[in-house]
This record gives C-alpha cells, structure tokens and sequence, in this order.
C-alpha cells in the first residue's frame, strides 16, 4: 500500500517550488521599485545588485542562497534549510531602505513604493523556505513508513525461540503404490 500522507507533502512541495518558478520570472520582468525618476525593474536590481554590499545592502544575496538551497534541497535538507533561512534573513533587509544610490558622490533615489516584481520575488523566497519544510516532512513520513513496513527477509534458527521450532519432517523412501510396475525392478 502506498503512503498518502507522504504523497501530499512532496505534491505540496513541488507546488511550491514550481510556483516559486513562476514568482522569479515575474520578478524579473515586473516593476519592482518606482522612483520619482523612472520605474525600476526586477532583471536591472538582479544585475547590478550584488553591488549592494558597498552600502551594506545584503538584500540581493537572498537570490544566490535560494539557489544553492535548491541545489542542496536533495542531497542535503538540512543544509537546504539553513540556506533558505539565510535567505529569507537577507530579503528581510530589503523592506530597510527607501533610497537608491545614483552615483559616488552620495546622491540618492528615492523609493516611492514597491511593486508587484518586489512581492513576487519576496514571496518566491517564502516559496522555496516552505518547499524545503515540506520536503523534510515528506522524507521524515517516508523513512517511518518504509520502517513500519519492513518485515525479516529470514530468522536464524539460534534466534528463534525453542517453542517455535519444529522438527522437519523425516525422509521416507520414494515408495510406489501397488500393482504399478517400476522399471528398475523389470528390466
């Protein structure tokens, strides 16, 4: 019999991550910060936003940690866990600022709001974090199923209890029934 909660857990997880697929590709191509000069979208900031360290604005690394978790997700969750967590720590530092630098003389942008490339992306993260729990789940249910129905492929004798054994039966000599003639005997 196969198990269905198991099932759901990695159904729901792979939900998740191919929504998270569809929330990255949104992100990308949607306005994600609107200024008083121009609407910004999402594939300029994944471009240029690993510069954000100079201004120790860690935001952008939420996206490279989110990839290698789903890179670690199958061999190593636990580690897929814990860079999935950094990451949501990282996406939380971009709800921080509301400016953008504009050049090397401290002038600035400001932000006048988010939008929909931001949330897309801010719930991509929420996605991946929340696919890793379910795949923990779905690997922790499988592993007590398979161990719940896993029977002894043989019993030693020395193991079993004295009560249990019984004697096999004795050999008896190949004997043919009356009136049949045997060809060993007739030659």
């Amino acid at each position: 019999m196969r198990d269905l909660k198991s099932s759901v857990f990695r159904g729901i997880a792979i939900l998740l991550l191919l929504g998270a697929a569809v929330l990255f590709c949104v992100s990308m191509v949607e306005t994600t910060f609107v200024t008083s000069e121009q609407s910004i979208h999402g594939y300029w900031i994944f471009l240029t936003g690993w510069l954000g360290f100079i201004i120790f604005q860690f935001a952008w690394y939420a996206t490279p940690l989110n990839f290698m978790a789903l890179l670690l997700m199958r061999k190593r969750p636990w580690w897929a866990l814990l860079c999935s967590g950094l990451a949501l720590l990282a996406m939380s530092q971009a709800f921080l600022f509301n400016e953008i630098p504009m050049d090397t003389s401290g002038n600035t942008i400001p932000i006048l709001s988010r939008g929909t490339g931001f949330y897309s992306w801010i719930i991509m993260n929420g996605c991946i974090f929340y696919s890793i729990i379910m795949m923990l789940i779905y690997r922790a249910f499988k592993r007590d199923f398979e161990k719940s129905n896993t029977l002894p492929s043989s019993v030693l004798v020395s193991d079993a209890p004295a009560s249990t054994l019984k004697s096999p039966p004795p050999n008896q000599p190949l004997s043919f029934p009356t009136g049949v003639i045997s060809t060993r005997s007739n030659p």
